[in-house]
């Protein structure tokens, strides 16, 4: 036999064995993968974004499309997405962080607001316009805070001032409805707050705030506020002080608080006020809050009263307003609300005779005009919860004026709108 053809035999018998062992070696090693695989569990697609220890971010959107009767100077009605009808969009960084001190917590807050139509921020060239503050918290001694932040005021009010609020007194800081015709009470539960940021007083957030607030979780929760100034020859021009009391039952709650804010007046400057203080006081007090007529029935009521010295020789301002609201939960898919409220005001200063009356904790001193006015709002809404954070809603409100008060020289609006809404908070 040729030697060729004996290799070719050779060959030919050994290939077929070889081919045998490498497959009987691959389904062994097939197996013994698929057996660590299952061992290991299922294979993550991608990690999770993960956060330093004690910091959380969240984020608020609300959209409104909203029509506005008496809108322009010749009494038109304007259908614009502007400022959200319930709360400014926002997005922050909350934490708090264990000390090696038993029941001593540091908490701290950074929050910015925004707007849909265009982007900007709520406030030109300040990121962190609504909260900038830093402070302690433990259960013996509750919550201290000292930065931008909440009035001491609107946060114990909240419980009453409209429908749309938590019903407790608690820690949180309140967010009041933000934009409409009966947004003004949160003015009354304001502060002076003059910086270079803000641009003056009337201000319903504290610069240089410093706040105390203790709920002993048996029904009783004070607190205690104290605005610093930016003024470089005083601690006491242009500065607020607070107390609040409230109480936690289990089907009812009520509040009140006391503010004074001691004022510069209009003619004063820095240089005057160690020889010639020309400042005037404003005081302002309320008291209200809410009950559970049953689970899904919720009424609150509330009352506030404002004075404010307008300088000598001039009549002090008073205000007296009002508010009965409430909400109704037909299922966990649709809620009801409704409310009214009503402001009287005697002696508001003002620049020119005709035109708005000037919100509480304004400068009204040494002013031209000394007027009186009316204003009385109804409002309603209708929200749709699409899930636990998602929410659609339908608003209305009537605003009714008298007197001194207008609006393009008019004394009525009518608002309503459409708007959506997404919690991550």
């Amino acid at each position: 036999m040729h030697l060729r053809t004996l290799a070719c035999l050779i060959a030919a018998t050994l290939l077929p064995a070889q081919e045998v062992d490498v497959q009987a070696e691959l389904a062994r090693q097939n197996a013994r993968l698929a057996e660590l695989e299952k061992k290991a569990g299922p294979k993550a697609e991608s990690a999770p974004l993960a956060f330093p220890e004690g910091l959380t971010p969240y984020v608020l959107i609300d959209l409104t499309v909203v029509g506005k009767s008496n809108a322009t100077a010749d009494g038109r009605t304007k259908v614009d997405i502007g400022e959200p009808f319930f709360s400014g969009s926002r997005w922050g960084l909350k934490g708090l962080l264990k000390t090696n001190i038993d029941g001593l917590d540091i908490i701290y807050k950074l929050e910015s607001e925004y707007f849909l139509f265009d982007g900007e921020q709520g406030k030109s060239n300040t990121l962190f316009n609504r909260d900038a503050w830093i402070g302690i918290s433990g259960k013996s001694f509750g919550k201290i805070t000292i930065g931008r932040q909440n009035t001491l005021a609107r946060d114990f009010a909240v419980i009453y001032c409209d429908p749309f609020n938590h019903a407790e007194v608690n820690y949180d800081e309140g967010g009041w409805t933000n934009n409409s015709n009966f947004k003004s009470l949160v003015y009354y539960a304001g502060g002076v707050s003059v910086s270079p940021v803000n641009g003056g007083p009337a201000q319903t957030r504290m610069d240089k705030g410093i706040v105390w607030k203790k709920a002993n979780g048996e029904g009783l929760c004070l607190g205690a506020a104290f605005d610093m100034n930016y003024e470089p020859n005083t601690s006491v021009r242009n500065s607020t002080a607070s107390f609040a009391l409230g109480w936690n039952a289990r089907t009812w709650h009520v509040s009140g608080f006391y503010t004074e804010a001691n004022n510069a007046g209009s003619t004063a400057t820095s240089a005057t006020f160690a020889t010639a203080p020309t400042g005037y006081t404003q005081k302002s007090m309320s008291f209200g809050g809410n009950v559970n007529l049953t689970p899904a029935l919720k009424i609150n009521a509330g009352y506030f009263h404002y004075t404010a010295e307008q300088g000598p020789g001039h009549p002090d301002r008073s205000d007296n307003a009002y508010t009965l609201s409430g909400s109704y939960k037909l299922n966990p898919k649709w809620t009801l609300y409704a409310g009214l409220q009503s402001i009287r005001v005697e002696n508001a200063g003002m620049a020119t005779a005709t035109g708005g009356i000037p919100n509480a904790f304004t400068n009204g001193a040494n002013a031209a005009f000394y007027t009186t006015g009316g204003k009385d709002s109804i409002y309603g809404a209708v929200r749709r919860h699409l899930s636990k954070k998602i929410e659609a809603y339908a608003v209305y409100d009537y605003l009714k004026l008298k007197d001194a008060y207008y609006i393009n020289t008019r004394q009525g609006q009518a608002e309503y709108g459409l708007g959506l809404r997404i919690s991550a908070l």
